[in-house]
């Protein structure tokens, strides 16, 4: 505000000293009321820079509570398990993916020694019902390793229809069923 009137000021003066010099005036008495004008400028806003009015001041902010922003809604442990869950690709890229990682698993799990020997002794059988009874409780004891391993459960459904085609394939439902010792004894 200061500096405001220093400039009206120094207009002032440099305006009277070119209108008296323009005019014909003496140039003293230009420059005299021109000092004058300023001395009363300064004295002025001297005095009003000490007394300001209160209206002019802007008031002050009222202090208000402090809100607290709001908290952002937190999904349930449901919902986040919902948004991470890989989406389909599509079925046969679900079957492929399913597939790889039974492959993974069944070759993690194949080598097993106890497994192995299982299948060194189904293969060894001297007739075929008793090789498909060997190999029964070899791809149940394999498929329920394999089952155990796997962490998903659509894994553990897919390693359940593996080992049901398995165990299918060894049923031979086109031959007569031998009968039974009891049925013979009458």
């Amino acid at each position: 505000m200061r500096t405001f009137f220093f400039l009206i000021i120094f207009e002032v003066l440099i305006t009277s000293t070119v209108f008296a010099q323009n005019h014909g005036s003496p140039s003293g008495r230009g420059d005299f009321g021109g000092i004058l004008i300023a001395q009363a400028a300064v004295s002025n806003t001297t005095n009003s820079r000490d007394q300001v009015a209160p209206q002019i001041l802007p008031p002050l902010p009222e202090s208000e509570p402090p809100v607290a922003p709001p908290t952002p809604k937190i999904p349930s442990l449901e919902e986040l398990d919902q948004m991470f869950k890989p989406s389909s690709l599509g079925k046969e890229a679900d079957e492929a993916r399913l597939h790889q990682q039974w492959r993974e698993l069944s070759n993690k799990t194949i080598n097993d020694s106890d497994l192995v020997a299982a299948r060194a002794h189904a293969e060894a059988a001297p007739t075929d019902l008793v090789k498909r009874q060997h190999l029964r409780a070899y791809y149940t004891m394999f498929y329920d390793r394999m089952r155990a391993k796997a962490q998903t459960p659509e894994l553990k459904n897919f390693i359940d229809a593996k080992k049901a085609q398995h165990l299918g394939a060894l049923a031979q439902n086109r031959v007569r069923p031998s009968p039974s010792p009891a049925a013979t004894a009458r």
